[in-house]
């Protein structure tokens, strides 16, 4: 294929002297067609892709934050010697669509979608590849529409039909973050496929609302090892009409060997009579995740994430959830980005939320910033004859930490004062306000004080006193 044409803008067609981060896309279209083999910024509000572009002879194309990349037809973006990098942000995400979403549908067509992104057998030492705050949707991996063929190579093969917005095969540098896959199909993977020694990592990635044919309702993974870091896969769906074909609503894994560390992995179906989220993976590692009908690994639990209703927004957690402070930063750090999904800091509580967003609490008054809950801790409870209360201040700040009975009324006034920045501890020695011991039940520790960013919080906790 020849390399690509620019129309209508040729100065974002040509070649940059170095691959710093581009600034935000300017207010106008872009047309290109064909391959890049010199580094290439897209960095027009509007791209418009009439044709496939494979990326080669080591070049790389950079997207700026706030680009819209649509394609005409079936096309896709293929990643052969050379990179990608997207720039999005929460604020400026980059969206990679058909040009005809109208026309889209989950059957297992070509209309109103596109063809996906793909990294096939990229030479390891290429410059890393990474897509930041971008937003896939409307993309297919329909069978005989792939972009690979059967010519002999080193390396793998692109599985035919697999990976509806995203195809990585072969062991080059990839990272997926602050992203959102939805709406996409193929025959397997509905949102991704990772083959042949591919080892991604995907943080802060959420996954909703793909659909696959036969296999794996959000991701297909074989061969590979990817790393899946505070991810949210949910209400994704494998179609397979045959109820006996094994596979799950989720992730479907053939000889790998994924990481999970943080992620929420719930209420992803299957036409399959056993109702998998997460199917057969070699060797599994899953570290501190919330999957349904699972629940196991150091941290684990199989409980509702109790997400707020929005239709707009999906995978928030609402203040019951127990995804909230259930982490571990430790075991994750080394992966995160200091916000997450929406751009609020990573880790805001004791502990760093399941899933792709922190929780924030709604103010209740219009045009005020969301404001953290103050998460509150008992150790022991239940408590006999006492117990030490821990919360964490986000800055420096007068704080008020108090225990009432189940009535409301006040028990114990242990904090009134100002506190420094960090965690805290108080403890209660399980007596009242006049140095009474009180009586064995239920009582209620109160903290009220700066929760996020210096804006006023609460934070609650059920104490059980037992005799």
């Amino acid at each position: 294929m020849p390399a690509a044409v620019v129309l209508d803008v040729p100065v974002s067609g040509a070649a940059v002297p170095d691959r710093r981060e581009p600034g935000a896309a300017r207010t106008t279209t872009l047309t290109v067609v064909g391959d890049i083999a010199v580094d290439t910024v897209w960095d027009a509000a509007t791209v418009m892709v009439g044709s496939d572009v494979v990326i080669r002879d080591g070049a790389v194309l950079t997207v700026a934050a706030g680009a819209g990349i649509r394609f005409t037809g079936h096309h896709g973006l293929v990643v052969r010697d050379g990179a990608v990098q997207a720039w999005g942000t929460p604020t400026a995400p980059i969206t990679w669509d058909t040009a005809h979403p109208q026309a889209f549908t989950t059957e297992p067509d070509t209309a109103g979608s596109w063809g996906g992104i793909t990294f096939l057998n990229v030479p390891a030492d290429n410059p890393p590849s990474f897509l930041r705050g971008c937003v896939l949707q409307h993309a297919k991996a329909v069978p005989g529409h792939g972009p690979d063929d059967d010519t002999p190579r080193v390396g793998g093969r692109c599985p035919d039909g697999a990976g509806g917005a995203l195809r990585l095969v072969g062991p080059g540098s990839v990272e997926i973050s602050g992203s959102i896959l939805r709406h996409n199909a193929g025959a397997r993977g509905g949102a991704l496929v990772a083959h042949y020694g591919a080892t991604p990592l995907l943080v802060n990635v959420l996954m909703h609302d793909n659909t696959a044919w036969t296999r794996a309702g959000a991701a297909y993974v074989s061969h590979a090892a990817p790393r899946f870091v505070h991810d949210t896969l949910i209400d994704n769906q494998a179609v397979n009409a045959d109820i006996y074909a094994r596979t799950a609503g989720a992730v479907d894994h053939f000889h790998a060997r994924p990481h999970y560390a943080g992620c929420i992995v719930y209420g992803n179906v299957t036409n399959h009579h056993e109702p998998h989220q997460i199917l057969e993976p070699r060797s599994p590692d899953i570290d501190h995740c919330n999957v349904e009908g699972y629940g196991l690994g150091v941290g684990g639990m199989d409980r509702d994430p109790l997400f707020l209703a929005r239709w707009n927004t999906r995978g928030l957690p609402s203040g019951a959830s127990p995804c909230i402070d259930a982490g571990d930063f430790v075991a994750a750090q080394a992966w995160l980005p200091e916000v997450d999904l929406a751009g609020n800091p990573r880790r805001a509580g004791l502990e760093v939320d399941l899933g792709c967003y922190e929780y924030l609490a709604p103010t209740g008054v219009p045009g005020l910033p969301l404001q953290r809950a103050i998460p509150v801790s008992a150790q022991p409870n239940p408590a006999n004859p006492g117990t030490w209360l821990r919360w964490r201040q986000d800055g420096d700040g007068p704080v008020q930490v108090m225990v009432r009975d189940l009535g409301g009324r006040l028990v114990r006034r242990l904090v009134d004062a100002s506190r420094a920045a960090g965690v805290q501890a108080v403890f209660w020695d399980g007596r009242d306000d006049a140095g009474r011991r009180v009586a064995a039940g239920a009582y209620v520790a109160q903290v009220e004080g700066a929760a996020m960013r210096g804006a006023a919080g609460r934070g609650t906790v059920k104490v059980m006193l037992v005799p």
